[in-house]
């Protein structure tokens, strides 16, 4: 079996989203202003992110959102829904996810989401 090899960069910002971008990464991971590990670091807010989706989309490269802390039920319901739709449709090509609640809803409601 043949494996294809992918330059995954990660970005706390959106200059260093652009930085790995131009240095050639294949794709960038990125965490947004909720649900991440690094909540509190210089990432973008939701509109940030859809920018961010379409400068590495321009380029040539794939953008990975990380959803990897562990969510309470209410949130899991009420508000990670709302946080990803817009993403989902502007094309955010994958989730790193940590928590095994956040997979299987995610994987329910957007089937074509590829989940890392």
């Amino acid at each position: 079996m043949r494996h294809q090899t992918e330059l995954l960069a990660p970005a706390g910002s959106f200059e260093s989203l652009r930085a790995a971008v131009n240095a050639g990464a294949d794709a960038v991971y990125i965490g947004g202003s909720r649900f991440g590990a690094r909540a509190y670091a210089d990432n973008p807010d939701e509109e940030g992110l859809c920018q961010a989706i379409c400068f590495a989309h321009l380029h040539g490269c794939d953008l990975y959102l990380t959803v990897n802390t562990l969510l309470k039920e209410r949130e899991l319901e009420e508000q990670l829904y709302e946080y990803m739709e817009p993403l989902y449709r502007y094309g955010l090509d994958a989730a790193i996810v940590q928590d095994f609640g956040v997979l299987e809803f995610l994987h329910r409601n957007f089937p074509d989401l590829p989940l890392h």
